[in-house]
């Protein structure tokens, strides 16, 4: 805090509703309004000084990265790993889908007391089941797996 000698006394014109917004957070913190004010004045320019600061850095840290590596190195190193990834997500369905053709050729084979309606309708049920699945959120599906019941339930109806 600034010594009494230090401060200089300056008027603010501030509107009726934003002085009525400082008298109720200074009452709340139970402190004047001129300290209130001094307060957020303080806060403001604490901000703005970090953005400057943050600003900065990030010029540096710019630099820094391209004085390294060029722009088109750092696309060219992306878009290699983007493929890789995206290879490994084809691998990945590629399986998915033999094993579901893979279901369905053992479901075929046990499925034999059921008339070919019913399997075609079991099917059909599991494949939009599946849809239904695909388009749930990230965070939508953990709760949707670890509630057993429901998960049962929707077995059964298949």
């Amino acid at each position: 805090m600034a010594k009494q000698d230090d401060r200089i006394i300056t008027s603010v014109y501030l509107t009726r509703e934003m002085c009525e917004q400082v008298d109720r957070m200074a009452a709340r913190g139970h402190i004047s309004r001129n300290e209130q004010i001094r307060r957020y004045i303080e806060k403001g320019l604490d901000v703005e000084g970090y953005r400057q600061d943050i600003d900065f850095i990030a010029g540096i840290i710019r630099q820094a990265l391209q004085a390294v590596y060029q722009i088109e190195d750092i696309k060219a190193v992306v878009e290699q790993q983007a493929n890789r990834i995206a290879k490994m997500h084809m691998k990945s369905g590629k399986m998915d889908a033999a094993a579901f053709f893979l279901l369905v050729k053992v479901l075929m084979n046990m499925a034999q007391e059921g008339t070919t309606e019913q399997f075609d309708q079991m099917l059909g049920n599991a494949i939009a089941l599946g849809v239904d699945y695909m388009q749930k959120k990230d965070f939508q599906i953990n709760s949707f797996l670890y509630d057993t019941d429901n998960l049962k339930e929707i077995a059964c109806k298949l």
